[in-house]
């Protein structure tokens, strides 16, 4: 009996303990409403999520600045952090990699492994 208690009590610790860390961030509007296009597809992961896939040819608006990069959204997809609970997100950009989400109704950034992006600016600046 003792074993399964043991056993239960490991489990639950280890179901608490994988949500992922979300850290509150401060979002500051940009000033500069570029538009960007992705160029290549990517896929991006947090920790304790599934993989987002990003398409090429999307367009990317620049949104504004938290402490850990620049923030844009789309509406030619939707962001999805997809782990215990989902969330819409925009992805966050720091030196030509992404480095995580924002989600905007939590008003959180949640980390993901980095990877690089290719976003082309775009002639127009039209808002999406």
């Amino acid at each position: 009996m003792k074993k399964i208690i043991h056993i239960s009590f490991l489990l639950l610790i280890t179901a608490c303990s994988a949500n992922q860390v979300r850290l509150q961030t401060e979002l500051i509007p940009s000033s500069n409403s570029s538009l960007f296009e992705l160029e290549e597809a990517i896929s991006v992961k947090a920790s304790n999520a599934s993989a987002t896939k990003l398409k090429a040819g999307t367009t990317w608006q620049e949104i504004g600045r938290i402490e850990h990069g620049v923030v844009f959204k789309t509406k030619d997809q939707v962001v999805i952090v997809n782990s215990f609970n989902v969330h819409e997100g925009y992805i966050v950009v720091n030196n030509a990699e992404v480095v995580g989400y924002y989600l905007p109704i939590e008003k959180t950034f949640i980390k993901s492994k980095p990877v690089s992006i290719n976003l082309v600016k775009m002639e127009q600046n039209n808002e999406i």
